[in-house]
């Protein structure tokens, strides 16, 4: 399945979906979170070369935007089911990789952390935080069973409609299996059984999936869809290259296991009602303590589609909690635990009209609604109760104007926080004297803000084969609760200092360009090859860009606190994707030329502000051949990281050496309901340290070694 999840409508060019074997189907209703996606295109091995790995579909080489979308099947084989490898072999995306954190943070085009990129699961942001240790991040951690995967979808840049509330630079949707991901052709009922086994802690990993499909209800329009499925893996301590054991502190077990159940309800062809629940459990080592995660996401969701052109209505809620507990005894912050919860509701509508004879115009408009709360229940240390809520107005428009199209949009984000100000000394910071006077603070306090965000663009059909696009776009994130009210780290159950707070504290502001090209074309050389082609140019200047600094505070001297730096950051870079296919073989290309430097303040380094620079080069090579009437798929790909640089305490940015891994993979289908897959990760055994992570897992090397993962999958 290929999905454009997180995609802007403007710039979702085609009025069609080509299916893989060329034919057109009508286009996809909207989903109940206002997106557009591609319906699902079940491939059978051997059936058509789309289904080989690294073939996600068209619909990034149809939108007139820089978007990616990785699919469940080369999640699975490509990336050995790890969605951190494949994210790191997308175009102008990272992720801040630890061998002992099992928790997704993703970066896009050098920033990340604190709601600078949208990661959602099933369209839900997840916003989890946890400052913990020296390496801590701080938040924005997305905990996902990988099994339970059936893609990811990445956008780059501006994000389009509710999942664009205060998000700064872009959006990646983590899609859960549906339905449609495990049932044959001409079934109703179905499943899904997949088991992988595998050496180097890749132990051994699960799922069981199905549900059916009642058709022909309330007189023979009516439709009900009923799915469930259960995850299990069991990671042990993996080696690093060249069978050298992971450092204590660093080691890689855990034991994720997750659940989802989902129910969609249609009476007829104009309603759509649906329900679900995807669970998370796991429980790690990291930062010197145990964790115990517990995540919960939930949806509703209802769509109106009558069928005019002006009424094509979604509407959306959901609610996320996610659950930490430090479990067991022993050191300053034990019996830690923290809940954070994000509640939500968003409605977009959109409209076709026609202005004159021949100017189609596509709307896209609406409102939505996020909090994000945040509840310390023991041992905070240095994590900050508070709640922010985002609220945002937007409206999309594309003028077709045959050749080329206009496209323009204007939002309005706005942001509420209130959070909680520990006290803080009389003669201190804003505290007024004398010394020894009256405290201030040990008070919930409160923000707010708002700003007008536009964006213009063009699309230009220079041939049948090669489309041009241009897009200037604002867009703004708002300060968190944890940067507001950062309190310094106290030692257990201590509330910190508001002497450290800085409720002057001012969202970051982006001004942002993409050009881009999008080629196409069928029967290049033969007729049966395709040749598809993705090249983006981007450019971002922020202002107010939040670090984490040492400030001489009156009356306290250096003190540790969010600061908006002085002056515009710029981050610019050359994103390239795309494919040449020839049924019996493929090459897949992803590349990435990107400068993404920006400040760093003094507290980096040290559980606070951690930075963000991708590497200034990355690229992946993926070729394979398919073989034995194409039911026999063997493929190779070289990943290349090239030199970047982490945060150092006390340093600020040191650097880090490049590095290439060779992975191998392949699959054979014994049938069309069952097929054996395979995969070698770092097949050479190189020592490496994750680039664009912290400076301790950097230089820990702790990079995996060399891993086999054998495994089926069988639908019944």
């Amino acid at each position: 399945m290929a999905t454009a999840a997180v995609g802007p409508l403007a710039l979702a060019r085609p009025a069609l979906a080509q299916s893989v074997d060329g034919a057109t189907t009508p286009k996809p209703a909207p989903q109940p979170d206002g997106t557009i996606a591609l319906g699902p295109v079940r491939v059978e091995a051997g059936a058509d070369e789309a289904g080989a790995p690294g073939a996600a579909g068209d619909t990034p080489y149809k939108t007139a935007a820089p978007i990616s979308s990785i699919d469940g099947k080369e999640l699975q084989t490509r990336f050995s089911g790890n969605p951190q490898t494949a994210l790191r072999a997308t175009p102008g995306v990272s992720t801040r990789q630890s061998s002992s954190q099992p928790g997704i943070e993703v970066n896009i085009r050098g920033m990340s952390g604190y709601g600078r990129v949208n990661a959602m699961i099933d369209g839900v942001p997840q916003a989890f935080k946890n400052i913990a240790g020296h390496e801590a991040s701080g938040g924005s951690l997305l905990y996902i069973q990988p099994e339970l995967l059936a893609g990811i979808d990445v956008t780059r840049g501006a994000v389009a409609g509710a999942h664009g509330s205060g998000t700064l630079t872009g959006a990646a949707n983590f899609r859960t299996l549906s339905l449609d991901d495990v049932l044959l052709e001409g079934q109703t009922v179905g499943g899904m059984v997949r088991l992988k086994l595998g050496d180097n802690g890749a132990d051994v990993a699960g799922s069981i999936s199905g549900g059916a499909r009642f058709d022909g209800l309330w007189g023979g329009d009516g439709r009900i869809d009923v799915f469930a499925g259960v995850a299990y893996t069991e990671t042990g301590d993996y080696k690093a290259g060249g069978g050298q054991p992971v450092q204590p502190g660093r080691q890689s077990s855990n034991s994720p296991q997750g659940g989802l159940l989902k129910v969609t309800v249609s009476p007829n062809q104009d309603h759509d009602f649906s329900v679900g629940v995807r669970l998370y459990e796991n429980q790690f080592v990291n930062s010197n303590y145990t964790w115990a995660i517990d995540n919960q996401t939930w949806t509703a969701d209802y769509r109106f589609t009558p069928g005019g052109n002006w009424l094509n209505l979604a509407v959306s809620a959901y609610y996320n909690d996610t659950h930490l507990q430090y479990v067991g005894t022993g050191g300053s912050y034990a019996g830690r635990e923290t809940r954070n919860k994000g509640y939500g509701l968003n409605a977009t509508n959109r409209s076709t009209l026609t202005l004159g004879d021949d100017v189609d115009v596509r709307l896209a408009y609406g409102v939505s609604w996020g909090r994000e709360d945040f509840q310390t229940l023991a041992m905070r240390g240095g994590n900050h109760p508070g709640k922010l809520d985002k609220t945002s107005l937007f409206s999309d428009a594309e003028f077709d104007f045959g050749r080329y199209s206009l496209i323009a949009g204007l939002r309005y984000d706005a942001w509420k926080m209130k959070g909680y100000r520990p006290p803080y000394n009389a003669g201190a910071g804003d505290c007024p004297g004398p010394v020894g006077g009256p405290p201030c603070g040990d008070k919930w306090v409160g923000r707010d803000g708002g700003k007008w965000l536009p964006k213009v663009g063009v699309v230009f059909q220079a041939t049948k084969d090669l489309e041009l696009y241009a897009t200037y776009a604002h867009t703004f994130r708002p300060p968190t609760t944890h940067e507001v009210f950062f309190s310094l780290a106290p030692f257990g159950n201590g509330v910190g200092s508001g002497v450290a707070n800085n409720l002057d504290l001012d969202a970051e502001t982006n001004k942002g360009w993409d050009l881009g090209a999008n080629f196409k074309r069928d029967g290049l050389f033969r007729d049966d090859d395709r040749l598809r082609l993705k090249v983006g140019y981007f450019r971002n200047s922020i202002d107010n860009f939040i670090v984490n600094d040492f400030v001489n505070v009156p009356g306290r001297g250096l003190t540790a606190m969010w600061v908006n730096r002085p002056g515009e950051t710029v981050m610019q870079g050359l994103e390239i994707e795309g494919g040449y296919d020839a049924g019996v073989a493929y090459a897949n290309l992803a590349f990435a030329k990107t400068d993404t430097d920006q400040p760093v303040g003094d507290g980096a380094g040290a559980g606070n502000g951690e930075g963000s620079i991708l590497p200034d080069t990355t690229a992946t090579l993926d070729v394979g051949a398919r073989l034995f009437e194409r039911r026999l798929i063997l493929g190779a790909q070289a990943r290349y990281t090239g030199e970047g640089q982490v945060a150092q305490f006390g340093v600020g940015w040191t650097p880090t050496e490049a590095y290439t891994l060779v992975d191998l993979y392949g699959s054979y289908a014994v049938n069309q309901r069952a097929e054996l897959f395979f995969s070698v990760e770092n097949v050479e055994d190189k020592v490496y340290g994750y680039a664009a992570s912290s400076f301790g897992a950097y230089s820990a090397l702790t990079g995996r070694g060399r891993t086999f993962i054998a495994g089926l999958t069988a639908r019944f």
